[in-house]
C-alpha cells in the first residue's frame, strides 16, 4: 500500500495571508509499527519507497520530503529546528499507540539527532542515522567552516548561477570544497528548483548545529540507543570526523559495512524485521 498526506506549519504565520508551509509524507505499508524515515539533501521521501515496501507487513514507512525537497511547498526562505521539530511531533503524535523507530540519512541524519531532544513519545524504540551530515559530510561540511556572515550572502547567489559558479571556483582552489562539490554545482545550478532547494538549505542547515553532548543526553533520558551505519567507500564523509563525533557516545553504536553513501536498503530490511524480532513478546 503507497499513499500520501500532508503536513501543514502549525508555527503562527507572519503575515495572515501567507500560503501555509507543509510537507508532501508518503506512507509505504500499513504495519503495526512505524518508521518515520528521513532523506538526504537532492532526495525525496520516494528514495524510501524499497525499504519501505519490503517493511510493509510489519512497519508503516513515513518519508516527508524536507522543505524545498520533492513536493513539499515550504514558502518561507529558511527553517530552523523548532519548525521542524514541531512537524515531526505532529507524526508522532498520530501513533502515541505504536513503537516508533526513527532513520534519517546524510541531511535527515542531521536533522533527526538535532531535533530528538525535543521529541516526545511513549514508545520510542531507537534511532538510525545513515552517514550523518555534520559530523563530516564532504560536499556539505564546507558550510560548517564557513563564518555565518557569508552565509546568507552565498545563499542569495545561488539565484545567479554564474556568481555562485566563481565562488565555487573560489572556494574550491582555496581548499574549502572538494572538486565532487564543485562539479555537483556545476551540473545542477542552471535548474530553478536545485537553485530554491539550494538556498533554502544553506539558509537553515547551519540551524541544525552537531551537539554530541545533548544529543548523548536526549538519548540517555529517552532510554534509546542509536545506531551510525558507516559505508567504508563513502566519499562524502570524513570518517575520522565522524568517528570522534560518535564513538565515545555511550548510546551510540558506529557499524561500517561494505558501501558508499547510498542509502543500504537490504542492511536496514535486516536491522529493522530483527529489531521488531527483538522487542516483540
Amino acid at each position: 500500500m503507497t499513499s500520501h498526506f500532508w503536513l501543514t506549519s502549525s508555527h503562527p504565520k507572519q503575515y495572515a495571508d501567507a500560503p501555509d508551509n507543509r510537507l508532501y509524507v508518503r506512507q509505504y505499508g500499513s504495519g503495526q509499527h512505524i518508521l518515520i524515515a528521513l532523506h538526504g539533501f537532492g532526495r525525496n521521501g520516494g528514495r524510501m519507497e524499497r525499504l519501505g515496501m519490503h517493511l510493509a507487513p510489519h512497519f508503516t514507512t513515513l518519508a516527508p520530503d524536507l522543505p524545498y525537497h520533492g513536493k513539499s511547498e515550504w514558502f518561507n526562505d529558511r527553517y530552523g529546528v523548532e519548525e521542524f521539530t514541531a512537524m515531526l511531533q505532529q507524526l508522532l503524535d498520530r501513533y502515541q499507540d505504536r513503537r516508533v523507530f526513527l532513520l534519517g540519512h546524510s541531511l535527515g541524519g542531521r536533522y533527526l539527532s538535532a531535533c530528538l531532544p525535543r521529541l516526545e513519545h511513549p514508545q520510542l524504540h531507537d534511532l538510525v542515522l545513515v552517514a550523518p551530515d555534520g559530523a563530516g559530510g564532504r560536499y556539505t561540511n564546507w558550510i560548517d567552516t564557513l563564518p555565518q556572515s557569508l552565509v546568507s550572502p552565498l545563499a542569495r547567489l545561488t539565484e545567479r548561477p554564474r556568481a555562485i559558479l566563481r565562488m565555487s571556483e573560489w572556494l574550491q582552489k582555496r581548499g574549502l570544497i572538494n572538486g565532487y562539490s564543485a562539479d555537483y554545482l556545476k551540473f545542477n545550478l542552471n535548474n530553478r528548483p536545485f537553485r530554491r532547494r539550494l538556498a533554502g538549505t544553506l539558509r537553515s542547515v547551519l540551524r541544525f548545529p552537531p551537539a554530541p553532548a545533548s544529543f548523548e543526553r536526549a538519548l540517555h533520558q529517552r532510554g534509546i540507543r542509536c545506531t551510525v551505519l558507516v559505508g567504508d567507500k563513502d566519499p562524502l564523509l570524513h570518517h575520522d570526523r565522524l568517528t570522534k563525533m560518535y564513538e565515545p557516545l555511550p548510546s551510540v553504536d558506529v557499524q561500517r559495512y561494505q558501501g558508499s553513501h547510498w542509502l543500504p536498503e537490504r542492511l536496514l530490511a535486516e536491522y529493522y524485521l530483527d529489531s521488531l524480532v527483538a522487542v516483540l513478546p
